[in-house]
């Protein structure tokens, strides 16, 4: 193919400046031990069911609807199944006009935050939160305020004080992101209190929230409380889940839920990208019948994985790093001495086959260095002990555990 063509000055100036911000990415072989992204576990994965549950959707469905486009807002029984699961599980009652499929929550975080976001606006969330949602928020050109969280995750009565100062400076922001069930990276849990309070601040000062949920089906132990959307009787909540942590990430499917003017602003957001049939029909047909026991199995699976590493980092690292030990989820979150930069460490730590996600890409203000998130979903016990057993050593030859 002739590539003499430059696209230079044809990229919009919005996408151009948002690239030139961002270093390219650079292609490399996978590492023996990546505990950098959350890859399930391949062997909980059931493909044999999925198989059986997507051949059930053919014969009832087939060429009759594969013949026509999706319904704007996806697989209307998966929708239906999703506001039944939300009642159960998280006590919110919507409808399935309520819901909008989505391409993992990935693309349910690309719609809010297009819907809302025009360039200079200010969006809330934790200190640390889900890397994605910062390189979409950023892509959005959003001025991002992170408040600082305790063992229960986003502090109220800081959020209220950033909001009152912010106002005082003629500010207003377009809404609070936050990650209440196993918070990602930091792992904390909100209880159901603090879900309230946090509610009560944004219906306060009239700033909607936006709840990020996709971990709420991983827990471990302890209770599990109601989602914050289910307190809110004001219409001021944004909502949304993912299967790709309880199915697989490659099945692209997650959701959104909405009060029904927001989703029909979405809906002409989303228009002509409906989730794939294909997708939809399997996860439905096999949830169904499922659900329970599989998420059953998974945080089984997933709670063992955490002790393992959590005992690895105890024998390779001892107490001279700090492990969050969340009830749920698929991370730990680790810090270290003020003065260990864990972006540096990683060139290390990746020479000898082991990478984790830094606690930099994770601040709101891309200003910490000493933290770092390690995913135990993937990796196998032996894989997990070897690769804290290299990384410990990577850390203890640069000097970051004296």
């Amino acid at each position: 193919m002739n590539m003499s063509f430059d696209y230079t000055d044809s990229i919009a100036k919005g996408v151009s400046s948002f690239l030139n911000s961002r270093s390219p990415a650079k292609p490399s072989p996978p590492p023996e031990f990546d505990f950098a992204i959350a890859h399930l576990d391949p062997d909980s994965i059931p493909l044999e069911a999925l198989h059986e549950a997507l051949g059930k959707a053919l014969s009832d469905y087939g060429g009759k609807d594969l013949a026509f486009y999706p319904h704007a807002q996806g697989f209307p029984a998966l929708r239906e199944f999703v506001a039944n699961k939300l009642k159960k599980s998280r006590g919110m009652d919507v409808t399935p006009d309520q819901i909008v499929l989505t391409s993992g929550s990935g693309q349910a975080i690309g719609l809010f935050t297009q819907l809302f976001c025009d360039p200079g606006d200010i969006l809330i969330t934790e200190e640390f939160t889900y890397s994605g949602t910062l390189t979409i928020m950023d892509r959005f050109g959003a001025n991002i305020v992170g408040i600082p969280l305790d063992e229960q995750g986003m502090r109220p009565d800081l959020l209220e004080q950033t909001i009152v100062d912010l106002r005082g400076q003629g500010k207003s922001p377009k809404f609070i992101y936050t990650i209440p069930t196993f918070q990602n990276p930091v792992g904390t849990d909100m209880g159901p209190v603090r879900r309230q309070e946090i509610l009560a601040v944004a219906q306060k000062h009239g700033v909607p929230i936006y709840e990020d949920d996709c971990y709420a089906d991983l827990r471990f132990s302890g209770d599990s409380s109601p989602a914050i959307s289910s307190y809110d009787d004001q219409g001021m909540t944004l909502y949304s889940g993912s299967f790709s942590k309880i199915l697989a990430p490659g099945v692209r499917l997650g959701w959104l839920a909405a009060p029904p003017d927001v989703v029909s602003h979405i809906n002409q957001l989303h228009y002509g990208l409906p989730t794939a049939q294909f997708s939809a029909w399997a996860t439905y047909y096999y949830l169904r019948d499922h659900m329970e026991s599989h998420i059953e199995e998974l945080c089984h699976i997933f709670k063992g994985k955490r002790d393992t590493m959590l005992g690895a980092i105890g024998e390779a690292m001892g107490s001279r790093v700090v492990s969050s030990q969340p009830d749920g989820g698929l991370f730990l979150w680790l810090r270290m001495r003020d003065d260990v930069n864990t972006t540096t460490l990683l060139a290390k730590a990746r020479e000898r086959g082991v990478t984790y996600a830094t606690g930099q890409s994770f601040s709101a203000n891309r200003a910490e260095n000493n933290y770092l998130r390690l995913a135990f979903g993937h990796q196998t016990h032996q894989e997990i002990r070897e690769g804290i057993g290299v990384l410990g050593s990577v850390f203890e030859e640069n000097g970051a555990l004296r």
